[in-house]
C-alpha cells in the first residue's frame, strides 16, 4: 500500500526535526524503501527526486561522521539505485557503489545495512561482473542475524524486506525447502504482508509442487 507509505513519509518529512540525526536516518530509510518501489514500478523521474533528496541528507551527515558504516552503506545503495534507472551507468557507477559498501563492512562487519547492500549487490549483479547469489545469501543471513540479536524485528519493514530477499535468494539457488521455511516464517510473524502471503509463497508451492 504505497499510497499510505507516501502519506506517512510526507507527514514525517514535514514534521521532522532537522537537527535530530536519528530522525534524519529514519527519513532516509523511508526514502530508501519508496525509491526501491518506484524503480521497480519504472517511475524513474520520481525515483530520481528521492535519490537526490536522500543523497543530500547522506552527504551532509557524512561530512560530520565520514566513517559511519550505515551511512556509507546507504550511499552505496543510492548509487546502485541510479544504476537501476540506467544500466548503462553500471560500468562506472558499479565500482563506486561497491567502494562505499565495502568500506561500510570494513568498518563494521556486522553492520546491518552494509550486509543488506552487499547481499543486494551480489544478488543482482551479473555473474560475469562478480555477482553470486549463493554469496548473497551469506550477507542476507548475517543481516537477519543482527536484526534478531538486536531485537529489531517487531514492526520493522527493513527486517521483513531482508527476509523476503533471503527467501528469493534461496529459491534462485534451488534451496526450495529453505525458501519455503523462510516464507512461512515471514507469514507467521507478519501475516498481513501480502507480497509473500498472496504471491511469493503460493507461487513457490505451485511452481515446485510442494
Amino acid at each position: 500500500k504505497m499510497d499510505k507509505w507516501l502519506e506517512l513519509m510526507n507527514t514525517f518529512e514535514k514534521n521532522m526535526n532537522h537537527d535530530d540525526v536519528a530522525e534524519q536516518f529514519e527519513l532516509i530509510s523511508y526514502y530508501y524503501g519508496y525509491t526501491a518501489w518506484l524503480i521497480g514500478a519504472e517511475k524513474y523521474d520520481t525515483a530520481e527526486i528521492y535519490i537526490d533528496k536522500s543523497e543530500k541528507i547522506i552527504d551532509e551527515l557524512l561530512e560530520e561522521t565520514p566513517e559511519n558504516a550505515t551511512l556509507l552503506a546507504y550511499k552505496g545503495a543510492y548509487i546502485a539505485f541510479t544504476i537501476g534507472i540506467s544500466n548503462l551507468k553500471a560500468i562506472y557507477l558499479g565500482p563506486k557503489s561497491m567502494k562505499y559498501i565495502n568500506k561500510s563492512l570494513e568498518l563494521d562487519p556486522q553492520n546491518i545495512q552494509g550486509n543488506i547492500e552487499k547481499g543486494n549487490s551480489m544478488y543482482y549483479r551479473p555473474s560475469a561482473f562478480g555477482g553470486d547469489k549463493t554469496e548473497a545469501i551469506e550477507y542476507y543471513e548475517k543481516a537477519i542475524e543482527s536484526f534478531e540479536e538486536q531485537e529489531l524485528v517487531v514492526n520493522n519493514w527493513m527486517y521483513i524486506n531482508t527476509m523476503t530477499a533471503l527467501g528469493q535468494a534461496y529459491e534462485a539457488t534451488d534451496q526450495i525447502q529453505l525458501a519455503k521455511l523462510c516464507y512461512e516464517k515471514i507469514i507467521d510473524i507478519f501475516p498481513n504482508f501480502m507480497w509473500v502471503e498472496d504471491e511469493l509463497y503460493p507461487d513457490l508451492i505451485k511452481r515446485h509442487k510442494l
